[in-house]
């Protein structure tokens, strides 16, 4: 008798696919981890440059100069991988921000396109609103869904060098089919101690999960290069990276570690102009 062998990882697809089609996550989890933030332990509702378009659309009102970027997430396995590219041009009136990702392979995948818009004040408050379109396509007969939904955040600077912000994802509790998409409120605040030293800590709460916590810290090594860390709760994971900065281009690459399914790489290239 011939006995069937299935390839471990084949199960391993299967599993995501399964979970992919009971449960929505990835980009609608707002998981969505680039270099800087992801070597940073995700502490990133308070950081002001063009991904604050992913984290904390405040911090838009802060920037200067139009900038573009682009990321690429790994996964644990390929088809887990998050592309996306990002765009924020500062205007008169505040900064228009939009951007691009798409996560998954041929057989599921799911697409975010946002446009946002952030403003600043004074220098010492913003606010920032983006709304999102997000696609979700499954191979065979279970076809394609779509839906809108938006997110909002605010980010102040009741002093010098400290930021406090705050970020609501998907506050209209928006659905992907009959599936609920997260309602995920973010709260951080960070501290320039120096002009090479900036720590950050805040908190992330999934309405219908347990609160994550989290610290990380950048600090700036020498005139080119940076180095980050971070560390998160629930799973616990531990993060590094580092930071290449010339001219108007930063480069970003951060590394977190899982403590079962080990580590995920995140890459970032930015550009000023």
């Amino acid at each position: 008798m011939k006995l069937l062998f299935i390839n471990p990882k084949s199960i391993f697809l299967i599993l995501i696919f399964y979970c992919s089609i009971t449960k929505v996550f990835s980009i609608q989890d707002q998981k969505i981890e680039e270099g800087k933030a992801a070597a940073m332990g995700n502490t990133s509702v308070t950081l002001t440059d063009v991904w604050s378009i992913y984290h904390n659309q405040a911090g838009l009102g802060y920037l200067e100069n139009m900038s573009i970027g682009a990321f690429h997430q790994s996964g644990f396995i390929k088809e887990q991988n998050i592309q996306g590219i990002a765009f924020a041009l500062p205007t008169k009136t505040g900064t228009i921000g939009a951007s691009y990702s798409y996560y998954g392979f041929s057989q599921y995948n799911e697409m975010q396109a946002g446009l946002a818009f952030g403003r600043s004040f004074t220098k010492y408050f913003s606010i920032g609103l983006q709304l999102n379109y997000l696609h979700t396509q499954i191979a065979g007969n279970y076809g394609t869904e779509n839906t809108v939904n938006f997110e909002v955040g605010i980010l102040s600077q009741p002093i010098e060098n400290l930021l406090i912000g705050a970020h609501v994802y998907n506050p209209s509790h928006s659905k992907m089919g009959d599936e609920e998409i997260p309602t995920i409120f973010n709260i951080g605040i960070s501290y320039l101690f120096s002009e090479k030293v900036l720590f950050a800590i805040g908190t992330e709460k999934d309405l219908n999960q347990d609160a994550i916590f989290k610290a990380g810290i950048d600090y700036n090594l020498i005139e080119f290069v940076s180095l980050q860390a971070g560390i998160s709760t629930n799973p616990a994971k531990y993060s590094f990276g580092i930071g290449f900065h010339y001219d108007k281009i930063n480069a970003h690459v951060g590394f977190m570690n899982h403590q079962t399914l080990g580590y995920t790489p995140s890459f970032t290239l930015s550009y000023g102009f």
